[in-house]
């Protein structure tokens, strides 16, 4: 793995930071109607925990927590007219923010008790919870001026135990960090803006990261490239559970989506994925299942912006899980 600032890129494929063999998921479409203020629609799963509990959202707000595809709302009165869950730990704990046009705080929702923490970092503006491990730590990100300046307002917090700690990169470019997920050895993964020029708000590039108990190393899918001009980035992890999986997306130069699997300091395409995939947004369990959302891009004649030729978004969730190895007996 490539240790923050440290390593030569000459020396990246010599230690094992390299695009391994492709890996094989079977891709299960699992479309649960819901409906929102009267318009129906299809839930946006986030992630699934090691019992099969998963948890989804609607774009507008509405979370719903399901366990044997049977779904319940999942709204709080923490401080926010929308409560939006982030992740589940195998402690049936739910994470999320309750966000309003004023507040937002992180809470931690407890499944077995009915119970929920507030998640707010001290002295902050606001706070968002991302990430929760199966110790209840929670990662996440919290803003405010009192902070920094412009966009360097923004930094990736953990909350163990009750205490707050503020996760900043060894970068001296560094500003608003983030933490999206975290595993019970206490390893995270993130990203941070990377700040060039004089505009304190000016950055070439979002660096994301893997968190190791204080130690940081750069996440880089080999030969990835940026999905469009407009985004400055070309690795983008989302989540990583207790065996140090973690499962992003990065695009081939063709714009094609690859979602892949880093395990053991080697990237894995993941294979078997529907057509026309755009991801939402993946979550993944101890089982190396992965659940998540998509968008399939489907042409048509007369839905351009003008009435021309064009595309429509279809939305999909999905469960995905490794495909079995075909042993040859001989």
């Amino acid at each position: 793995m490539k240790k923050l600032f440290l390593l030569p890129c000459f020396l990246v494929c010599l230690i094992g930071f390299c695009y391994g063999a492709d890996v094989a998921y079977k891709f299960t479409i699992l479309d649960l109607p819901i409906e929102y203020q009267g318009r129906p629609d299809i839930l946006r799963l986030v992630d699934r925990n090691n019992k099969g509990e998963m948890i989804g959202v609607h774009y507008f707000g509405a979370s719903y927590y399901l366990s044997n595809n049977r779904k319940r709302p999942v709204q709080l009165d923490c401080g926010g007219d929308t409560t939006i869950v982030s992740a589940i730990n195998n402690a049936s704990q739910i994470v999320g923010t309750c966000s309003g046009p004023t507040e937002s705080n992180g809470f931690v929702h407890d499944l077995r008790t009915g119970s929920y923490t507030l998640i707010r970092y001290p002295g902050s503006d606001g706070t968002v919870a991302l990430g929760i491990n199966d110790l209840g730590h929670v990662v996440g990100q919290y803003w405010g001026f009192a902070f920094g300046c412009c966009i360097d307002r923004f930094h990736a917090f953990i909350w163990k135990d009750g205490v707050y700690s503020t996760v900043d990169a060894p970068d001296p470019d560094q500003m608003g960090g983030s933490l999206f997920a975290i595993n019970k050895q206490g390893q995270a993964i993130g990203d941070y803006f990377h700040h060039v020029g004089l505009d304190p708000n000016e950055y070439d590039t979002v660096i994301p990261f893997l968190y190791d108990n204080g130690s940081f190393s750069i996440l880089d899918f080999p030969g990835g490239q940026s999905p469009s001009p407009c985004c400055e980035g070309d690795t983008f992890p989302y989540d990583i559970n207790n065996l140090t999986q973690i499962v992003g997306a990065s695009y081939d130069s063709a714009g094609t989506l690859i979602l892949f699997l880093f395990d053991d300091d080697r990237y894995f395409k993941i294979t078997g994925l529907p057509e026309n995939f755009l991801l939402n947004g993946v979550g993944i369990n101890d089982k190396s299942e992965i659940a998540g959302s998509y968008f399939e891009r489907v042409p048509c004649a007369t839905c351009g912006l003008f009435g021309e030729p064009g595309y429509k978004y279809i939305l999909h969730s999905f469960i995905a899980v490794p495909a079995p190895v075909k042993v040859v007996r001989r």
